[in-house]
């Protein structure tokens, strides 16, 4: 019912929008000063359209998952679902962006993870981060192995650490907080600053990440 209802509220601001061939639904208004032409032109002039190409749709609104799991965005069964409460343009746009790099990282995992050497630059900047946090922190146990999505290191680095403290001694090691929650993270931050950040930092910082970022969409041109 609320995607009917989606369209008809997407018809009556301005038709349907799309970024690249992908449909956009407005179910619920932006603020005032995010202009939706903006922020989807702007998407859709960086991300190639190779990347997108197994996304079906795009939904802007309040979901009952974002309140459940306290998110602004998701990816599931290829859609993406960004909400409409936004600070500004760019803060829509690095959801939108950050949701498209777990659509690419869930149709080319074995491309990506297959040879280890992701979740092994990964590993090394987590050993040297708990070699900083251990000063202060008590680090759980498994912080410099486990390279997957863990709550109670999630929960260590957000509440116990606290994101602006953890931004300040990630540097040098994490491009941003969230990048040293999980290897799927640690990707979906690369994938932003490779399209909206600065380029020459993450190739400086996360080689490995930077050469398979580059090296998958090389291939993925290739191949359509």
């Amino acid at each position: 019912m609320w995607i009917q209802e989606s369209i008809k509220r997407s018809q009556r601001m301005k038709d349907q929008f799309v970024v690249n061939h992908v449909s956009v639904f407005i179910k619920d208004m932006l603020p005032e000063g995010v202009s939706p032409e903006f922020v989807f032109d702007y998407v859709s002039s960086r991300i190639p359209f190779v990347l997108t190409k197994n996304i079906d749709v795009i939904y802007v609104g309040q979901f009952p998952e974002m309140k459940e799991r306290d998110i602004n965005a998701y990816y599931d069964n290829d859609a993406i679902y960004v909400t409409n409460e936004q600070d500004d343009e760019m803060d829509m746009i690095e959801d939108i962006i950050h949701e498209i790099s777990h659509a690419v990282e869930h149709y080319n995992r074995d491309f990506i993870y297959g040879d280890g050497k992701l979740q092994r630059e990964f590993i090394a900047k987590r050993k040297r981060l708990s070699a900083l946090l251990s000063q202060k922190y008590e680090v759980p146990a498994d912080f410099n192995v486990n390279f997957e999505y863990d709550r109670a290191i999630d929960d260590f680095l957000y509440r116990d650490v606290g994101y602006d403290a953890l931004n300040q001694i990630c540097v040098g090691i994490f491009s941003s907080a969230y990048a040293a929650t999980s290897i799927s993270e640690y990707w979906a931050k690369g994938f932003e600053d490779l399209f909206i950040g600065e380029k020459s930092n993450i190739k400086d910082l996360s080689p490995v990440l930077y050469n398979r970022m580059i090296s998958l969409i090389k291939e993925l041109k290739e191949n359509t």
